[in-house]
């Protein structure tokens, strides 16, 4: 921990927790085809989410989400051997921080200060260390960035992704949303650098 949380902060989070787990808990319960992944996916993100506001290091609450993504994927990739060859999907614990490059490449598309190709090259070469969530690292980081975009466009990855990305599109001013951009991106840039990808 880098800083001791208030202790009623701790426990309204806490109490967020337990209310997802209690909710997820009796849906598992009402769907007997469901065998409780559902549930254990939801109690995994609740649970890394609570560790996340309690300023518990990054690194912990990124393996919860990652084992909740094998979980979801139906794949639980070191309990067997990795496959020999061929090209694999990438889990959510990769996709889930390839949100932060489409946040901030959205609020700049939003504020109207650059086309979609400018914008993301704006991000690539500004924070380099979005190079860490591209699958191969031949790729072009622009290029990338313009995937991950169309790839959730697609309303795939997780909804909550989805959900807590368009959060940060209410609208602002062109030039106040260009801020908010590049402080997002600063942040974001600072938690890819410390994820264990």
């Amino acid at each position: 921990m880098t800083t001791k949380p208030d202790p009623p902060t701790v426990m309204a989070v806490l109490k967020v927790l337990e209310s997802k787990l209690s909710n997820a808990l009796e849906e598992a319960k009402a769907d007997p085809t469901n065998l409780m992944q559902d549930f254990y996916v939801v109690a995994l993100t609740a649970v890394a989410n609570f560790l996340e506001k309690s300023d518990v290091k990054n690194e912990i609450a990124h393996k919860f989400i990652e084992l909740a993504s094998f979980i979801q994927e139906g794949s639980l990739p070191f309990l067997r051997s990795p496959k020999a060859g061929g090209r694999t999907y990438d889990s959510q614990a990769f996709w889930v921080p390839r949100a932060y490059p489409v946040v901030g490449l959205e609020c700049i598309l939003r504020s109207g200060k650059m086309n979609l190709r400018d914008a993301a090259k704006y991000i690539a070469k500004k924070y380099p260390v979005f190079n860490r969530l591209k699958r191969d690292s031949s790729d072009s980081l622009p290029t990338s960035i313009i995937s991950w975009r169309r790839y959730y466009n697609e309303g795939r990855g997780y909804e909550y992704v989805r959900e807590e990305m368009a959060k940060h599109y209410e609208p602002r001013p062109p030039d106040e949303m260009f801020e908010y951009a590049k402080a997002f991106l600063q942040k974001a840039a600072k938690i890819v650098a410390q994820a264990a990808l």
